[in-house]
């Protein structure tokens, strides 16, 4: 039977009209399994909505499964009253329907069971709450450091590196294949909620702690070993890759290898002998993994409670997945394939929602990008090489042959970044297909599948940086790539000729070119950390299935400044997979225009039916009075404003910005934010005006604040900006502050500019992506053949305008909020353009072609209506 939405959805407050509609218009998009794009303003109560309309969905179609097999039950029992026909038809037709009856009664059984268990699992935590006692963490710890030295002093063997590389020694060449995909079991219906970063999750976690579906729910919030591990021998390793090889091997024993000497004391044997470190917060996983079924806890609490217990996080949050009714995870677990398999993610029949998925296609592209640099990648043959020649005598002929392929892969990447050409200094961008690259490198006749299958099993990466670490190798980078005679399958049959010519310690790569000056010198002789990991990264990515992959090569007349970046054009192949399993799927947002992007770029191309995609937008919580906002072609001058790259370093320009500035900062009280396309730019305009004196003047009415270029620095410039509005309201001396920020910078997404702080937001200019970029040109180059002809500038337009909506939407945040936004471009009065904006700024908006002096009027009569009198 179908679910019809109902008017109730336990919200814990009176919903407003647009926050039941949406609502409504969840439950009937996820109930009739389709594809939903939802538009909901900031300060509109987005998450509770979310929160609100899916549970209550949820609940209703638990409650339905089981009424249905019950009915389904009764109905086929009926059956067996009634016996029609003859004596065989009656027989075929009853064991047809114990058939039926025994799969029904196994799925009704299933779900009454896991119900008692969950039932269980919470008398259980809620009486062990009263009376939880965490391990002993003391004699943990004792025991934890008493290991530890004992590793350390297993490690001062300088065989120890390669003994852990032998264990795979025994690898058949079969072995290296691709492992068969188990084929998924028919999985509970659950949400899968994601966001861009941990904080948004958690933030959504308190939501979910103010409704009623905080007591019955089960919420688990997944994230990797580095947010989640509590193991103090790992806190200083902020690599995410080793930080899960260190884990995986404590889960596992590992052999080493003692060296057994006669009475002479010459060594006669190596006997392999097992030491088993395993990790002491392995203890107590389910018991604290009922503990996060039981309460609502983000990533934070989980951490916390697993400190306490001395349970690791980690494993207890997967132990949960099984019984939980809501995963909330970020967005790479859930948009990179490797991700989800490795967090045991089913997407079959689950109701996925992204939340902030206004940037979505660009967050998938960024997540399957990878790069590599001419540094990494030189270092990274320095070390192999001396790993390989250090061990040479002792591998194994399949896995010394894979180690040589490997570097033999690396050494034509550096000739390739070099173009096989150490005089060709000139830096260019060459954008090459997979397969081109592929054939240009002359890496074709290897199977990178293998390769990199080798490396997963070896752990080379991890070995590779031990073996760093302790004999303490690092290349000074300041040699031109050897550009050998023998290229391509010859070279690698060659060197393994001369295999035993070279076997000694190889020594850092240097001056390897002829000799003649090098060019491709580097100024800081660094160590690459852990060099591997991205070079592997990036191979990985050259075996991806996507057919619109490219590869930009960047060449420098440095050669560690060159670099390789794998695009992916199309983000659709990624989401095909997930919106083709899920039951449905919604895109949510407070600003997700451009629609028709989602529509054509998205879920068109992968196959999903025009009626099978729903769009609902609300309006805003505040009234229409609460907003103003003003497209400013003419400045006080009279001059018009164009802040196109040819004409927005003028000083007809820069002039016209100061004066515009200073008569919106005598008329706007408290808190401004003065967004600028770049932070070049942000730097030009704030040297000019501080050097022709016009900062100062700005400064008698509001100090002006910068938006810190360093991430460390953001809270400091913030929490100095509200401090100086509020005290300038107590005191008078100012009438408030000034921030310049940046659009797509720190400011410009996730933080809120609500009340005083945000009185008015101006941007200057437009926003516009560099378009001489090759990555950009070749992704509107791709849309025009795709998509259309037009497809490539409406692309292009897109990236500004989404920028743009991002930071207008800073400043209002909740009902009783006001603000005015002043767009400064005659570019924006463009109709194709200024219909990019959000509706609820649309229904608003006005347009000053002619005058400066409407603008200002308009902004008194607006502060006059809202500012409170004395």
């Amino acid at each position: 039977d179908k679910l019809r939405a109902p008017d109730d959805f336990t919200f814990p407050f009176p919903p407003y009209g647009i926050q039941l509609d949406f609502m409504k218009n969840l439950y009937k998009t996820i109930e009739d399994k389709k594809i939903g794009i939802f538009e909901s303003p900031t300060g509109t109560g987005k998450s509770l909505s979310i929160i609100c309309g899916a549970l209550t969905w949820l609940r209703d179609h638990e409650e339905r499964e089981i009424r249905n097999l019950e009915v389904a039950l009764k109905k086929i029992e009926s059956s067996h009253e009634q016996s029609d026909g003859d004596w065989l038809t009656a027989q075929i037709k009853q064991r047809e329907n114990n058939t039926i009856l025994q799969q029904l009664r196994q799925q009704l059984d299933k779900i009454h069971l896991r119900n008692d268990n969950i039932k269980k699992i919470k008398e259980h935590v809620k009486e062990k709450s009263k009376k939880w006692k965490a391990p002993n963490i003391a004699t943990n710890l004792a025991n934890e450091k008493e290991n530890e030295e004992n590793e350390n002093k297993k490690t001062e063997e300088s065989d120890d590196l390669l003994e852990e590389f032998l264990d795979h020694s025994e690898d058949s060449d079969t072995n290296l294949e691709e492992p068969d995909k188990e084929e998924e079991e028919q999985p509970i219906t659950r949400i899968i909620y994601c966001s861009r970063t941990h904080s948004q999750l958690s933030q959504f976690i308190s939501e979910i702690k103010k409704t009623k579906f905080s007591v019955d729910a089960r919420i688990v919030h997944l994230a990797s070993r580095q947010n989640y591990c509590i193991n103090k021998e790992f806190k200083n390793i902020t690599n995410v890759a080793i930080i899960n090889e260190k884990c995986l091997e404590m889960q596992h024993g590992k052999e080493c290898s003692t060296t057994l000497k006669d009475d002479e004391g010459i060594a006669v044997k190596r006997k392999k002998t097992k030491s088993i470190t395993k990790c002491l917060h392995m203890k107590g996983i389910t018991e604290f993994s009922e503990m996060i079924l039981s309460q609502v806890m983000d990533v934070e609490a989980v951490s916390q409670c697993g400190k306490k217990t001395g349970s690791c996080p980690y494993y207890a949050t997967r132990t949960s997945i099984p019984l939980s009714q809501v995963l909330v995870i970020p967005y790479h677990t859930l948009l990179h394939k490797g991700s989800r398999e490795a967090s045991g993610l089913c997407l079959n029949n689950s109701i996925i929602l992204i939340d902030e998925a206004h940037n979505l296609l660009e967050t998938i592209s960024h997540i399957h990008s990878s790069q590599i640099t001419g540094q990494q990648l030189i270092v990274t043959h320095s070390q192999l090489c001396q790993y390989r020649d250090r061990y040479a005598t002792k591998f194994s002929a399949i896995n010394l042959l894979y180690l040589n392929q490997l570097i033999f892969v690396i050494s034509a990447f550096m000739k390739l970044i070099r173009n096989g050409n150490d005089n060709d200094i000139r830096p260019n961008v060459q954008l090459l297909k997979v397969a081109d690259f592929i054939m240009a490198a002359e890496i074709d006749n290897y199977n990178l599948y293998k390769l990199l299958a080798f490396c997963k099993q070896s752990k080379i990466a991890h070995k590779l940086q031990r073996f760093s670490d302790k004999s303490g190798s690092f290349v000074k980078i300041d040699h031109k790539i050897k550009n050998n005679s023998a290229t391509g399958i010859k070279e690698f049959i060659q060197g393994i000729k001369n295999k035993k010519n070279t076997l000694k310690k190889t020594k850092p790569i240097q001056n390897q070119g002829s000799g003649e000056h090098s060019n491709n010198e580097i100024e800081s002789e660094e160590q690459i950390s852990q060099p591997l990991f991205p070079v592997l990264a990036f191979l990985s990515c050259l075996t991806q299935e996507f057919k619109d992959g490219r590869i930009v090569v960047s060449r420098e007349i440095t050669t560690g400044k060159s670099a390789f970046k794998y695009l992916l054009l199309e983000p659709a192949s990624v989401v095909s997979d997930i919106v083709n399993k899920a039951r449905s799927v919604i895109l949510a947002g407070g600003t997700m225009e451009p629609v028709s992007e989602f529509k054509e770029r998205l879920f068109n191309i992968c196959g999903i039916p025009a009626n099978r995609i729903t769009h609902f937008s609300c309006g805003h919580v505040i009234p229409k009075e609460n907003i103003l906002p003003i497209i400013v072609c003419i400045g006080p001058t009279g001059k018009q404003f164009d802040f196109s790259y040819n004409s927005r370093s003028s000083t007809v320009m820069l002039n016209e910005i100061g004066r515009l500035l200073i008569n919106v900062c005598n008329v706007v009280p408290s808190g401004m934010v003065c967004f600028f396309p770049s932070y070049d730019y942000e730097n030009y305009v704030y040297e000019y005006l501080e050097k022709n004196g016009i900062i100062k003047n700005i400064s008698i009415k509001k100090k002006v604040f910068r938006e810190p270029k360093k991430s460390s620095e953001v809270e400091k410039v913030l929490t100095d900006y509200s401090l100086h509005i509020e005290n300038s309201k107590k005191h008078g001396k100012t009438s408030g502050a000034l921030l310049f920020s940046v659009v797509g910078g720190k400011l410009s997404e996730g933080l809120n500019f609500s009340d005083d702080l945000g009185r008015c937001v101006i941007v200057i200019g437009m926003p516009y992506p560099n378009r001489t970029s090759p990555e950009l040109q070749e992704k509107m180059k791709y849309l025009e053949e795709h998509c259309g002809s037009n497809a490539g500038k409406i692309h292009y337009e897109n990236l500004c305008m989404k920028a743009v909506n991002q930071s207008v939407g800073r400043s209002i945040r909740h009902r009783n909020d006001y603000s005015s936004v002043l767009l400064v471009d005659q570019r924006y009065s463009r109709p194709n353009i200024h219909k990019l904006l959000p509706k609820w700024m649309q229904e608003s908006l006005k347009i000053e072609r002619e005058k400066f002096g409407p603008v200002l009027g308009q902004l008194s009569k607006f502060f006059k209506l809202h500012t409170p009198t004395s």
